[in-house]
């Protein structure tokens, strides 16, 4: 049975801000067809090697190469909803060359046993876990999947992956795929990423998002909806305006999907709390065993 360290007076201990890791078996067992949103986190192992041709052309020799800092797994309904009951940090042994914190969320000291306040479980752990619900017949729901999954070197067919990046594209009409945090603005007004990337609210908010989905396919109005917000985006070079800014409320003003909280309620879904690092002294046992 795997165990994870959490302390008695931690921030991050999960009967202190009420997080269920773990699964009710009697009411949360993950099985075919149950959604599971998902995110994960890299940091750079070997940076990029770049050559300059004589002709002044950028050849790479060696690609940047990554590895999974960070992965969290979430509840997709019931009185839990965007709780997670995986969130787990990976010990590396590698040297870190890059934590590319501003889009991992992971700084320095977060993967090393002897500084993090995170919960740490090797590589293989956390693999096993994800193995376990693709097996079991999960869907997964996440933006940008297709690229996570092959980072991991984990194969996970159509059938068991909603991506955000994808529902909302039209390739016959652009190439451009959009952003998270842009939908996120457009679709539901909510401010995200806006210092550092946290993997629980990501995968929280494309939840909300394959919902907002749900609601369009269900009124007939998809395809409009997918013009209205490419169009927004080449008015703004896709980038999300500044919160408070006369643009900043230019985005979606329909009404909500189906399940999608109220985007003027201020409920934004859980995030990854911060708090100083405690001693350890209490366990919890993990949801996948």
């Amino acid at each position: 049975m795997l165990k994870l360290l959490i302390p008695s007076n931690s921030p991050y201990n999960v009967l202190q801000h009420n997080w269920p890791y773990v699964l009710d078996p009697s009411t949360e067992q993950p099985g075919s067809g149950t959604h599971m949103p998902i995110d994960t986190e890299f940091v750079q192992l070997r940076q990029e090697e770049i050559e300059i041709l004589a002709t002044g052309r950028r050849e790479i020799i060696r690609p940047v190469r990554e590895g999974l800092a960070r992965v969290s797994v979430l509840r997709a309904s019931g009185p839990n909803e965007g709780l997670p009951f995986i969130d787990d940090y990976i010990s590396i042994s590698e040297p870190v060359v890059n934590y590319v914190t501003k889009y991992s969320g992971v700084s320095a000291g977060d993967l090393d046993p002897g500084l993090s306040v995170h919960p740490l479980v090797p590589l293989k752990v956390a693999y096993k876990k994800l193995w376990l619900l693709l097996n079991l017949g999960c869907i997964f729901v996440g933006h940008g999947l297709t690229k996570d999954f092959r980072n991991i070197n984990m194969f996970v067919p159509k059938s068991q992956m909603v991506d955000t990046v994808t529902l909302f594209y039209n390739p016959i009409r652009t190439n451009r795929k959009l952003s998270l945090r842009f939908l996120a603005w457009y679709l539901l007004k909510e401010n995200i990423q806006s210092e550092t990337h946290d993997s629980i609210e990501d995968a929280f908010t494309a939840l909300k998002l394959w919902r907002k989905y749900q609601e369009f396919e269900d009124a007939g109005i998809l395809e409009k909806m997918i013009d209205e917000i490419y169009a927004a985006g080449r008015k703004l070079k896709y980038k999300v305006p500044e919160k408070g800014s006369d643009k900043w409320g230019v985005g979606l003003t329909v009404n909500k999907g189906r399940d999608t909280p109220d985007v003027d309620s201020g409920i934004s879904g859980p995030t990854t709390p911060v708090g100083k690092k405690q001693g350890w002294s209490e366990y919890f046992e993990s949801p996948l065993k």
